[in-house]
Order: C-alpha cells, then structure tokens, then sequence
C-alpha cells in the first residue's frame, strides 16, 4: 500500500462530486500524486467511505487502530480503483 499524507488546511478543494467541503482529503504519493476525498455527502451508505465516516463518529475508545486502519486502507484502495489504479501485484522472486 501507499502512504498516505491527510491534507488538513482552511484552504481545501470542495469534493469534486458536490462541490461541498470534504472531510478530509488523503494525498496518495503515486505519479504526481492522487487525491482522495472523503466527504460526508457523497460518501454514505455501504461503500468504504461510508464506513469509515461511521466508524470515525465513534467514540475513539470505540475505535480500535487495527480495524480504523484496515477501514483507511479499504477505502484508499476504493479510491484509488475509481479514478483508474489499480495494484500492481509485487515481482515473483523466482523470476
């Protein structure tokens, strides 16, 4: 997986779906670099957005670091495979 910068600043894109102000933004290092947003009004219901918007209004003794990392990494991958990346699987050693 990549690393992931979370881009926090009064000066943020709206969400290029709505037009309205995200809730976060997470700039993935790939070419030029990939922006992600997580927005409240567009990422709802059964997607990785909208569980991790569900998951991060708990209480944060609710929310264990593993499953708020593998909720992160889910929707990363989703955002990534929805504006056309997708994982290269890693080189066989053998070869």
């Amino acid at each position: 997986m990549y690393r992931v910068e979370v881009v926090q600043s009064c000066d943020i894109p709206p969400c290029p779906r709505c037009y309205r102000a995200p809730f976060l933004i997470a700039r993935v290092p790939v070419c030029d670099g990939v922006d992600l947003y997580l927005c409240r009004h567009c990422d709802t219901g059964p997607t990785a957005g909208g569980r991790l918007l569900a998951l991060i209004d708990l209480p944060p003794d609710l929310r264990p670091p593993d499953l708020v990392h593998d909720f992160v990494t889910t929707w990363a991958r989703e955002g990534l495979a929805a504006q056309g990346w997708r994982p290269v699987p890693p080189p066989d050693p053998a070869d």
